[in-house]
């Protein structure tokens, strides 16, 4: 009896205190420790392997490539959608590029204005419009007949801009995108400057002016850009076209020939014949689009489109899809600091890359390793653990993932990496 009540007299006294000390505190009852509270519940650090690639990172494709039939007049290049420039003409000079303008006119009002699967706003024509559509005519400049009145949807206006190349509905495009053709134009050198065209330099958005100036090598590229803007391809890949005026065609004679899609032609007295060509074409069970580009041609357009035609044959014949690496090919050593395994990361299929002989080829391993291990405290095999991308002058043509070979497993408990030596240190800092 006499134990009894001492205990519950000192159970009594430490309940007391306990709330005394709450109550004091201020802080309210005792919280649980939870992840989120930094210092209180921590987890062990999860300690990831290196990747150590063991395949060459730039491999040069065997053979020699023939000379591309470049004409002796004028200047052309050919570009290849995700491979690279193929081949150009030897002295490459700034030069008037006419209505070949256009496209990058177009290549800005479908990225401000994207069309989707519709056929973009209603504008309804104007006097002013009409006024404008008259004044080229006088001055015998490529246009599109417009009435005050008339309804016109944006897909229409972008078809009028390229398939008759009407420089009224360029300028009309520009002051709807940018409020003047002046803020318009600095969109456009603006968007050349971002897409690497060193040598290109807009003066308006029509073309008419001999100051809008480029170079073959920059239109090839830029035209191989311009067939990935979405809705592009749809307001240009057909010859002729019904507006509510009537019918008018265009000026592209390559277009429908050998799968030949687009793109813009232009003629001035300054630029002479120019024309962009864009095709697809299968190389390899691929296909693959090529872009031609003659500008500077003092004949007509039929023989700027057979120049075109055969730099695009030619091409075609020089594209081959070769292999670059074997299925189950290590690609990179997977090496951890807490085991002796060195177990490596595979591709499980075949890479492959289009190109040509002399191309240079990159082959990056990325690691991609998962920050929390599997089951059994590790790694298990077939785990994706790295990426494979094969890149070419034009950018990552293809991406595949590279599987851990064998079990890895992770740190044990408590383990650290050795401290960084002071060369070490020294070279990670100058690298």
């Amino acid at each position: 009896m006499y134990w009894r009540r001492r205990a519950t007299l000192l159970l009594g006294v430490a309940v007391v205190l306990l709330g005394i000390g709450w109550l004091v505190s201020g802080s309210g009852p005792p919280k649980l420790a939870t992840s989120g509270d930094p210092g209180r519940l921590r987890s062990a650090p999860v300690h990831l392997p290196s990747l150590v690639p063991i395949v060459p990172a730039v491999t040069k494709l065997a053979g020699t490539l023939p000379p591309l039939p470049i004409p002796a007049t004028g200047q052309s290049a050919v570009f290849v959608q995700g491979i690279g420039l193929l081949g150009a003409s030897a002295d490459e000079r700034p030069a008037p590029m006419a209505s070949v303008t256009k496209v990058m006119t177009a290549v800005i009002v479908l990225a401000d204005h994207p069309l989707g699967h519709g056929s973009g706003p209603t504008f309804v024509m104007t006097a002013a419009d009409h006024a404008a559509w008259v004044q080229d005519v006088e001055n015998g400049d490529s246009s599109l007949e417009v009435v005050a009145g008339e309804r016109l949807t944006e897909r229409q206006l972008l078809e009028g801009l390229m398939i008759p190349s009407a420089c009224n509905i360029a300028d009309y495009l520009a002051r709807w995108d940018a409020g003047s053709i002046d803020a318009f134009v600095g969109k456009m050198n603006a968007t050349a400057a971002a897409l690497g065209l060193r040598h290109t330099h807009y003066a308006d958005a029509s073309g008419l002016s001999p100051d809008s100036r480029s170079t073959a090598i920059d239109q090839a590229i830029l035209g191989a850009y311009a067939m990935s803007v979405p809705g592009m391809i749809s307001v240009e890949d057909h010859p002729t076209m019904d507006f509510p005026t009537g019918w008018v065609g265009g000026y592209n004679p390559a277009l429908g020939q050998d799968g030949v899609i687009g793109l813009k032609s232009g003629f001035t007295d300054a630029a002479q014949i120019c024309l962009v060509t864009a095709a697809r074409r299968i190389v390899g069970g691929h296909r693959v689009l090529i872009v031609s580009v003659t500008l500077g041609q003092p004949s007509s357009l039929e023989w700027a489109a057979d120049i075109d035609i055969q730099l695009l044959d030619a091409a075609t014949s020089d594209l081959q899809v070769r292999p670059l690496l074997r299925a189950y090919q290590p690609v990179a050593r997977v090496v951890a600091g807490w085991s002796r395994e060195q177990p490596n990361a595979v591709v499980t299929v075949p890479v492959t890359v289009a190109g040509w002989a002399g191309l240079l080829v990159q082959t990056v391993v990325k690691a991609s390793v998962p920050l929390k291990p599997g089951t059994g405290r590790g790694w298990k095999s077939g785990t994706t653990i790295a990426s494979v991308e094969v890149v070419t002058p034009a950018g990552v043509q293809s991406a595949v993932p590279a599987k851990l070979s064998r079990f890895l497993s992770s740190a044990p408990p408590g383990w650290s990496p050795p401290p960084a030596t002071s060369s070490a240190v020294a070279a990670a800092s100058g690298s």
